[in-house]
């Protein structure tokens, strides 16, 4: 009876051992299996801080095989794909589509704070791709209906200016462009440009648009005015070399913007640099502009525009609507012709400009001092 009580024990005590050693197997297995989805989220992390997303889109794959039905892990992936879809889709020329699909991945819950940085601004940049594209598009359409050759020169300079390859959510609208400049006669014009006077010349005869003679008066009259202005640093002789057209055009430009004769002068200065004297009166007028002069006026103000990108890409499609000066800022409302878009610029006393649409998210700051 001895010797079976005794075994009864050994075995006893053996199935304890083994359930022991299955379970520190099992917690074994599930410490590896935390080590390792932790390291992949963190890794994960890591690639999206360094912006390598197909690579985190890796470890946040790998992060599923471990918990496949772990929340954050998939929210993670469902960010970073929706950032890869977003960047192939502007690629592409997909603009609108890219737009969808970064709001969408803006509002994924659980998602990584990171993720979300990173996609509300890619949503700015798509959403000021797709303005830009929609207004592009209207504006090459309207021209390709110019029978009389009175082509827009800044909607056709604009055409010419663009980087293909830094631009690739315009490509779809490359065969229309490229149809608006052998229409207007614009595909070569800037290739030989081997002195301003060969430039002025080809621009003239090309795109210059006939003008009444109440036109040719208005414009002799607003580069007397430019002189006057500001004798220091404009160059009577080169205006007189200025077509009435781009003369009147920038005047009319100008006063929609409520401006005056030196922004006039300015919007001519983009086609014809040759018209400023030169800038040793630049280094006068920031000396006093800043110790002297406590605010910018409203023109020195919407100067600073030109440090924002947006601006500088958008600049022949954005209607200064409204302006208000605050204590230390200057505030202009904007909107693109035609009323698609718009929002406002601060321009900052102490050296901030910015951009801000309509639905309040800030599009770009910098710095114009």
């Amino acid at each position: 009876m001895k010797k079976i009580l005794k075994r009864v024990g050994v075995i006893s005590l053996l199935g304890l051992m083994m359930i022991g050693l299955a379970a520190c197997g099992n917690q074994q297995s599930a410490d590896n299996k935390d080590s390792g989805y932790n390291s992949s989220i963190s890794k994960g992390l890591n690639a999206v801080a360094e912006n390598k997303f197909d690579k985190a889109l890796t470890y946040f794959d790998n992060a599923l095989t471990q918990k496949p039905k772990d929340s954050k892990a998939k929210a993670y992936r469902d960010q970073t794909q929706a950032y890869l879809d977003t960047q192939s889709e502007l690629k592409d020329g997909e603009v609108q589509k890219a737009v969808k699909t970064v709001t969408a991945g803006t509002k994924v819950t659980n998602g990584a704070k990171s993720l979300n940085t990173k996609l509300s601004n890619l949503k700015k940049t798509a959403k000021a791709d797709l303005a830009e594209y929609r207004q592009l598009k209207q504006d090459v359409a309207d021209q390709l209906k110019v029978t009389d050759g009175s082509y827009d020169t800044g909607v056709v300079k604009q055409c010419q200016d663009i980087n293909w390859r830094k631009k690739p959510y315009l490509k779809k609208l490359k065969p229309d462009v490229d149809k608006l400049l052998k229409q207007a006669g614009q595909l070569s014009s800037t290739s030989n440009s081997s002195s301003s006077t060969a430039t002025s010349s080809s621009s003239s005869s090309t795109t210059t648009k006939t003008v009444s003679a109440a036109d040719k008066k208005e414009a002799e009259q607003m580069r007397t005015n430019i002189v006057q202005s500001d004798p220091d640093s404009w160059d009577s002789a080169a205006l007189a070399q200025v077509p009435d057209s781009v003369i009147v055009a920038a005047a009319k430009k100008s006063n929609d913007m409520g401006g005056d004769p030196g922004t006039t002068a300015n919007m001519i200065a983009e086609q014809y640099p040759n018209i400023k004297k030169g800038n040793s009166t630049n280094s006068d007028t920031d000396s006093t502009d800043v110790g002297d002069k406590p605010y910018l006026n409203a023109d020195e103000a919407k100067q600073q525009l030109g440090a924002l990108d947006f601006y500088n890409k958008n600049k022949s499609h954005i209607e200064i609507t409204g302006q208000e000066k605050g204590n230390d800022a200057w505030k202009f409302t904007w909107s693109f012709k035609g009323g698609s878009m718009g929002g406002t610029f601060l321009v900052e006393n102490k050296g901030i400009v910015s951009v801000t649409g309509s639905n309040g998210d800030q599009i770009e700051m910098t710095t114009w001092r």
